[in-house]
């Protein structure tokens, strides 16, 4: 009885979230950070009442994870071995980092954070930041220039220890607190006259359409947007074992398909109708995945491929 009105409370919180979609998916929500908690969130409730299969991360790589109250505060860098179970966003949730922090202080997950492993040992800077190395040549206000904050924050920082006059050795590691590194955000796509399909994302083709490869696959930095190809009813969302990694399915109303592979999270739900151009997922490198990129795919039905390059607008 107890677990019946469990779950019944978990649907009608669930429903209130489905309720107030209409406001998330207001026009000046459009792809802000507001909307994309909102489903995230809604994301959440989904999985615990459908659970079985992992489920993608529910944040973009650069969105900011809240600290943990009882964290002590910390001025010196730690190390963390990997546990099973554990993922990036879990382990900056851990202790009080965002993404990117973790990122950029471990070069082996910088590029491509779901390659983490058991028993690998991350490195963990005590705040937001950069953990640099220091250059020959560097000096403590052109590092400063180059993250965007200013010198005292690199010289006031306890776990720097420095003194005057700042002098730095080449290899010395220095914690730039609120340092942030330029992260290039390919441009949005858009639908072209005369074509049924937009490109769902801006990038090189680092793989074209073969009898091996009945896809192209196009290079994006980790955590970039992906936009419906064309509008559609999402199908199928979730974890495809057969190389894919996080996949999702678009049915289109003529019977096309359009598929979107490798992602690292998504902002839509089964059976949500999308429009095209909208954004439905953040590319990734999960499933059967050399690095980050977009693995796409047309099909007519099921099973028959098609080649997308004879459907999208010709590149600029």
């Amino acid at each position: 009885m107890k677990k019946i009105f469990a779950s019944v409370l978990v649907s009608l919180a669930f429903g209130l979230l489905l309720s107030a979609a209409l406001w998330a998916q207001s026009p000046q929500n459009e792809g802000s950070p507001r909307q994309e908690n909102f489903f995230a969130e809604l994301m959440r409730i989904q999985y615990l009442m459908n659970s079985g299969l992992p489920y993608p991360p529910l944040c973009t790589p650069d969105e900011d994870i809240v600290e943990e109250e009882s964290l002590p505060e910390r001025t010196e860098v730690i190390t963390y071995t990997v546990q099973h179970g554990d993922t990036v966003w879990s382990i900056a949730r851990k202790f009080g980092l965002d993404v990117n922090t973790l990122r950029w202080a471990n070069p082996a997950i910088e590029r491509n954070p779901d390659r983490l492993s058991t028993k690998q040992v991350l490195v963990i800077p005590p705040v937001r930041g950069v953990y640099y190395t220091v250059k020959k040549g560097d000096t403590v206000r052109r590092i400063a220039k180059k993250f965007g904050v200013s010198p005292q924050a690199i010289e006031s920082f306890p776990g720097n220890h420095l003194e005057l006059p700042f002098d730095l050795e080449p290899g010395q590691k220095l914690m730039v607190p609120g340092g942030r590194l330029h992260l290039y955000r390919p441009p949005r796509p858009t639908p072209v006259p005369g074509y049924k399909f937009m490109w769902p994302a801006i990038g090189p083709i680092t793989q074209g359409y073969w009898s091996g490869h009945r896809a192209i696959d196009i290079g994006l930095p980790y955590g970039s947007p992906v936009y419906a190809s064309r509008a559609g009813r999402v199908v199928y969302l979730g974890w495809e074992k057969s190389g894919y990694g996080y996949l999702l399915i678009l049915q289109h109303p003529d019977g096309m398909r359009t598929y979107y592979a490798h992602l690292s999270s998504y902002w839509v739900h089964k059976g949500d109708r999308v429009r095209q151009g909208q954004l439905i997922g953040s590319s990734g490198s999960t499933g059967n995945s050399s690095g980050p990129h977009l693995h796409f795919e047309i099909r007519k039905g099921h099973y028959v491929h098609l080649n997308p390059l004879d459907y999208l607008p010709p590149r600029k």
